[in-house]
C-alpha cells in the first residue's frame, strides 16, 4: 500500500465515524422533535445562512444541516481522490461514486421531510414512508463508506466461491442478497417502531403491549411490535450463521469477522429488549441505533470476506 492509500484509508475511516455522528445527531432531531426547527425552508435555516433565533430547536436541526453539509463536502474529495488515485477497474472508486449518489440521495430525503411538514407531530403514512427510505439510505451510504474503505489498501477484490461456507443448495450471492434484506427489513421496522414511540410514548410496559394488538390503536402504534419480532428471529438467524462460520473456518479473516459479527448482533438483540422494556429511554434510543449501525457495518464486512481474494496491485 502507498503512503497516498494509506491516507485515503484512514480519510474513509474518519468519514464512516462522522457519519455514525451525523446519523445520530439526525436521530436526535426526531426525537427532540426539532425537524421543524428552521421552518420550511431548507438548506437555509429560518430563510438565513445562519439563523438569529433563540428556540434550541432551532440549533439543533442547523447544527444537524451543518453536520451534513461539512459531510457533503468530505465526500466530494474522497470521491476525486478516488478517480485520481485508484485505476478505473478498483472497486474502491465504485463505492466512491455509490456514497457520492447515497449522500445526494440523502439529503434530498432530508429536504422532503422538511419541505413536506413530514417532521414533529405528523404521523401520516408519508412521514412513515420517507422515513423508512431514509434508512435504507442511510444503511446504503454507511455500506458503501465501509465497503470503500475495506477495499481501499490497494488489493483487487474478485469473487470467488467458498462452498464449505455456504449452508444447503444457496449461492454465494443469494446469501449476499439474502442478509442484506433480512437486515433491512429489521431496520425499516426499528425505524417505525421509534417514530411510534416518539409520537405516542407508553406509560407502562404493559399498557404498550396492550395498544400493539388493539384494533383501535394508531396504525404506527399496531405496526411497532413488529420490530421486536424481526430483531429477535431474523437477527438471532444472523447472530447464529455467523457464529456456525466463526467456529469451521479455517480462515483468520472470516472467523474474526465472523466472531465481531456474532458479538455485535447478541448485544443488538439484548440491548433492544432492555430498551423495549424500559419504555425507550433517549440515551438507549440512540445507543440503539449506533448499535444497529454497527452490525450493519460488521455485516458488510462478513460478507465482503465471503467474495474478496486479495491480490496486490503494488
Amino acid at each position: 500500500m502507498t503512503k497516498s492509500q494509506q491516507k485515503f484509508k484512514n480519510w474513509s475511516l474518519f468519514l464512516l465515524f462522522y457519519t455514525l455522528i451525523v446519523i445520530l445527531w439526525g436521530a436526535w432531531v426526531r426525537i427532540s422533535h426539532s425537524g421543524d426547527g428552521c421552518g420550511d425552508t431548507w438548506p437555509l435555516c429560518q430563510g438565513q445562512v445562519i439563523p438569529e433565533a433563540e428556540s434550541y430547536k432551532t440549533w439543533i436541526e442547523f447544527a444537524h444541516r451543518l453536520k451534513s453539509g461539512l459531510f457533503g463536502f468530505v465526500v466530494l474529495g474522497l470521491y476525486l481522490w478516488a478517480r485520481k488515485l485508484y485505476p478505473k477497474e478498483s472497486s474502491v472508486r465504485t463505492w466512491a461514486f455509490l456514497t457520492l449518489i447515497f449522500t445526494i440521495s440523502e439529503a434530498l430525503l432530508g429536504a422532503k421531510l422538511v419541505l413536506f411538514g413530514l417532521v414533529t407531530d405528523n404521523d401520516s403514512p408519508a412521514r412513515a414512508l420517507v422515513m423508512s427510505l431514509h434508512m435504507i439510505n442511510s444503511l446504503a451510504l454507511v455500506a458503501a463508506i465501509t465497503l470503500m474503505w475495506d477495499t481501499s489498501h490497494g488489493a483487487k477484490m474478485v469473487w470467488k466461491k467458498r462452498e464449505a461456507f455456504v449452508p444447503g443448495n444457496f449461492s454465494l450471492k443469494k446469501i449476499v442478497v439474502g442478509f442484506a434484506l433480512t437486515f433491512l427489513l429489521i431496520a425499516t421496522s426499528g425505524a417505525i417502531a421509534s417514530l411510534s414511540s416518539t409520537l405516542f410514548p407508553s406509560e407502562s410496559l404493559l399498557q404498550g403491549l396492550q395498544e400493539d394488538i388493539s384494533a383501535e390503536a394508531h396504525y404506527l402504534v399496531r405496526l411497532r411490535g413488529l420490530h421486536p419480532l424481526f430483531g429477535i428471529l431474523l437477527g438471532g438467524s444472523i447472530a447464529a450463521l455467523a457464529y456456525a462460520i466463526g467456529k469451521s473456518t479455517p480462515e483468520k479473516l472470516l472467523r474474526s469477522r465472523s466472531q465481531r459479527l456474532f458479538v455485535f448482533t447478541s448485544v443488538g438483540i439484548v440491548f433492544g429488549m432492555l430498551t423495549l422494556v424500559l419504555l425507550y429511554p433517549t440515551w438507549m434510543k440512540l445507543t440503539h441505533l449506533l448499535l444497529a449501525h454497527g452490525i450493519w457495518i460488521h455485516l458488510n464486512l462478513w460478507l465482503n470476506s465471503f467474495t474478496r481474494s486479495q491480490h496486490s496491485l503494488d
